[in-house]
């Protein structure tokens, strides 16, 4: 900026001019170094970095930019086969290079990434004729079903979505299946061929039945449960959510309740304050004990009449003979024990499913080894049964605690045996005791009252 630019905007007249002034020589500015562009010289100035000069120094250099040589590639929008679909007149369009010899090398390459999912079961005329047929599905509609499956690679949605099943003979109206019934034809007849069909291994053989299990039934309500849950109106989800916080307050009402009341029962016992002596009238007024009522231990009670059982109802009758024509043993409840809080006896412990083979009670310590030695005498096998079922079971129970009694019965004798002998011994080789008389008059004698009589008498 020059002195007139000052003055012009500053509104001050203009200088003067003044006689012819001899040229000044411009100062030569400090030169741009090399390997910074001028924008960013032009932002730095003078300042420089050293690593530049450093770097110019070396004679370090850097790669310039490519040039870019090619041709231009010149894309075009071409019609295209799928090669999956190559049979049918299918035409989609795909953008392709013009350069290229052959607009389809690419539907060639990408085709191999073309994967098709689980293949479909196939089954012959006889299996359909033998394990396959149903009532409410005929041969040519489950040959229809099985090539609209394969064809759209187990997606039942979209093969329901496409499904139009049309008699081959007559003018019937086409007929529409859905999801739940597709996937229950499929699984079953998938099921069926696992089974009948032979295989090598038939742990893996029933796995794979195991895979197509399909419940249709449970499917179907499940599908109903979500839909009531997401047709829910702001309504209903508000009165839902008032009847769980209802619910959870009357739950808060009963544990205080009830810790209100235990303590209040502590409290009138005297558990809390230490007292042992209670007014025997008041404790058994709380505790409900009668005291005129003596407390009989269990060997002293006497039987008294029952009162008959219960006659078993539907249920159980259905119960018991579904289990007797099954073979199924069910063991009876184990009973909570007199102590055990009401929680054990609302929920008993339960009890997990094991074999009968793994539950035989093994002898004691003290006749471990004696019992296998004694069964090998009788020729008994010690060990697990080859059929162990229960009533084998129950009598090889029987065996071995016949065994342990017979081996205490021999410990019994055997003591008793050994006594006798030690009393016989004694017996033959006992000595007739001395005489009174003597015994007093003997130095060796034992008898202090003699011995005080007749130190008193000296």
């Amino acid at each position: 900026m020059t002195s007139q630019d000052v003055r012009s905007i500053l509104n001050l007249p203009a200088s003067a001019p003044s006689g012819p002034s001899a040229p000044r020589k411009s100062a030569a500015g400090p030169r741009k170094p090399d390997g910074i562009s001028r924008e960013l010289y032009a932002l730095i100035g003078d300042n420089a970095p050293s690593l530049a000069e450093a770097q110019k120094a070396a004679g370090v250099r850097y790669r310039e930019r490519p040039k870019m040589k090619g041709k231009k590639v010149e894309w075009r929008e071409v019609e295209f086969t799928p090669f999956a679909r190559a049979e049918s007149s299918l035409k989609l369009k795909h953008w392709a290079r013009v350069t290229d010899d052959d607009p389809n090398a690419s539907v060639e390459h990408f085709a191999k990434f073309n994967l098709h999912g689980l293949s479909v079961m196939e089954y012959s005329q006889y299996e359909y004729d033998q394990h396959l047929t149903d009532p409410g599905w005929t041969p040519h509609e489950t040959a229809y079903l099985f090539d609209l499956l394969r064809e759209y690679d187990l997606r039942f949605v979209v093969a329901a979505d496409r499904y139009e099943y049309r008699a081959p003979k007559g003018d019937a109206e086409l007929k529409t299946r859905s999801v739940e019934d597709m996937k229950d034809r499929y699984y079953t007849i998938c099921r069926r061929l696992v089974r009948t069909r032979t295989a090598s291994d038939p742990h893996a053989q029933q796995q794979q039945v195991q895979q197509f299990t399909f419940d249709k039934a449970r499917e179907v309500k499940r599908k109903q449960y979500a839909s009531e849950l997401f047709h829910l109106t702001a309504a209903e989800i508000a009165e839902e959510e008032a009847l769980y916080v209802e619910i959870k307050r009357l739950e808060q009402n009963e544990r205080r309740y009830r810790a209100d009341r235990d303590e209040l029962m502590r409290t009138v016992i005297g558990l809390d304050s230490g007292l042992v002596n209670l007014d025997q009238q008041n404790s058994e007024g709380v505790l409900n004990v009668d005291r005129y009522k003596k407390k009989r231990r269990p060997e002293d009670e006497v039987p008294g009449p029952q009162s008959p059982a219960p006659p078993p109802t539907k249920k159980q009758k259905e119960d018991a003979a579904t289990d007797a024509a099954l073979g199924i043993y069910r063991l009876p409840p184990v009973a909570p024990a007199a102590n055990s809080s009401h929680l054990a006896q609302k929920h008993p412990v339960h009890q997990p499913v094991h074999l009968r083979s793994t539950r035989i009670p093994l002898p004691p310590s003290s006749t471990a080894l004696r019992v296998p030695e004694l069964l090998a005498e009788f020729g008994v096998a010690f060990g697990r049964l080859v059929m162990p079922t229960r009533a084998n079971i129950d009598i090889y129970e029987r065996v071995l605690q016949a065994a342990g009694g017979l081996l205490d019965m021999k410990r019994q004798v055997d003591r008793v045996e050994q006594e006798i002998r030690t009393h016989t011994a004694q017996r033959n080789g006992f000595v007739p005791p001395v005489d009174r008389k003597d015994r007093s008059e003997s130095v060796v004698s034992t008898d202090t009252a003699s011995t005080a009589r007749r130190t008193r008498g000296l």
